[in-house]
């Protein structure tokens, strides 16, 4: 279907929602929403994100979606005809973000394809494990098996909407919570597994101060792809008829069941094998494999494991790529070089960028938070802020509810006033609190 300005638009509803399910499952879930759970407050970490993800999350991608749809633009466009020139810096402020997350990020994917590789070949055992991290902390294997994401990466842009990230979301996705679903499986029936999650399953809500909440935040808005990056990118395919809230529901939906699989594979075996959750970024590389190591059927499970997740988080890295392309084309420089040339160049920098954490890779839970979290809510708060303020109230609403002229209802109303002005407080109080946390810290 096309939209009235031929911008190309996905194929069908379900293509749209697998294709910003690709987007959103993936590395988030089953390598950063562990390590974040298990460094800030565990259980209650995990309520606190189900309750956000509802609240906040949700409205913001109908928000950023709409806003997308809307101008039919990616983040600097959007943002410049929202707020004008000071909205095209931000834009490009927040392009710089995500080219540089995706210099981090690409490595951590690489590492799960060689991890992948690693156990298909050889498998996790106790005799193996110490070469595994040798070989994974190798910051020359790193950066080569990077380089080989983000050119197959690349490619796949090259090749289009339809011919390219559709038919791999198609593919990926299904088989990912195919896998996820057998993995829980695996895990319950490992002795003492129902105890080991209701031990889990005893919140501590002592440990919640601002930092968690932010963290929880940022986790939601990471994972779904929110922060007038990621969904603005996709939500500018979307046709005109597709009923934005259907899609945000059953995206965020399905991305929170893709996280509720992860820690319940993840937290009953790692309690269970006696390790530990709070292992930072490092957690799927280390404790993991050790765990498989220990399990009977752990080269069957890891390779199913770490084959299905290498898949989706190459969706997620295709994402990170995406939106600094879209972005790009639509300015002066992109339509100079033209697509090919601009991946090329996007392509070039991003080898640059990785060089840095392939060599020190301890900076990656650092970026990973300021990036991650912080450039994720700032910009999630500019895109509410723009279709609900600077769209216009009438206009926004039909967006937001695809109503095509027709009255909103009062629930819909109520909605949207909950988006306008609760959202956008709620997010800025909880970054000032974060920054005034972090300076009184020092």
């Amino acid at each position: 279907m096309q939209n009235n300005n031929e911008t190309p638009t996905f194929s069908s509803f379900l293509t749209t929602v697998l294709t910003l399910l690709g987007v959103a499952v993936g590395l988030g879930n089953v390598w950063r929403f562990p390590y974040m759970m298990g460094t800030y407050g565990g259980s209650a970490f995990l309520l606190l994100f189900v309750v956000l993800m509802c609240v906040v999350a949700i409205p913001a991608l109908m928000c950023e979606l709409a806003l997308a749809r809307a101008y039919r633009g990616a983040t600097i466009t959007v943002l410049r005809k929202s707020f004008g020139p000071l909205g095209r810096v931000l834009g490009y402020v927040l392009i710089i973000g995500v080219l540089c997350s995706g210099s981090y990020y690409t490595l951590v994917v690489g590492n799960v394809f060689y991890s992948a590789w690693y156990v298909v070949l050889h498998g996790f055992t106790a005799h193996n494990l110490d070469d595994f991290g040798a070989r994974l902390g190798n910051p020359a294997l790193q950066f080569s098996v990077g380089l080989a994401v983000l050119w197959a990466g690349l490619f796949v842009i090259w090749r289009g909407l339809k011919r390219g990230i559709e038919r791999v979301s198609e593919t990926f996705v299904p088989f990912f919570f195919m896998v996820a679903l057998y993995l829980v499986y695996v895990a319950f029936s490992l002795p003492g597994a129902g105890g080991a999650v209701r031990e889990f399953l005893q919140p501590d809500f002592s440990q919640i101060g601002a930092t968690e909440v932010f963290a929880a935040l940022g986790q939601c808005f990471f994972s779904v792809g929110l922060g007038a990056s990621f969904a603005l990118v996709y939500g500018k395919f979307i046709s005109d008829d597709t009923n934005l809230a259907s899609v945000a529901i059953l995206s965020a939906s399905g991305d929170t069941l893709a996280s509720i699989l992860a820690t319940l594979f993840i937290v009953p075996t790692v309690i269970i094998f006696g390790m530990q959750l709070n292992g930072g970024p490092t957690l799927l590389f280390q404790t993991v494999p050790a765990l498989l190591s220990q399990m009977p059927t752990g080269r069957i499970v890891g390779s199913f494991l770490l084959l299905a997740l290498s898949l989706v988080a190459f969706l997620s890295a295709v994402a990170v790529f995406q939106v600094v392309t879209v972005a790009l084309e639509e300015e002066p420089i992109g339509r100079w070089l033209g697509r090919t040339r601009l991946l090329l160049l996007i392509g070039a920098l991003e080898t640059l960028l990785m060089i840095y954490p392939a060599w020190q890779p301890q900076i990656i839970g650092i970026l990973d938070l300021v990036i991650g979290s912080g450039f994720m809510v700032s910009g999630g708060l500019l895109a509410v802020l723009a279709i609900t303020w600077s769209y216009g109230r009438s206009r926004a609403m039909q967006q937001i509810f695809t109503t095509a002229g027709a009255a909103p209802s009062g629930v819909q109303k109520l909605v949207f006033l909950w988006m306008r002005y609760v959202i956008p407080i709620a997010l800025s109080a909880i970054l000032v609190a974060t920054i005034v946390g972090a300076v009184t810290a020092e």
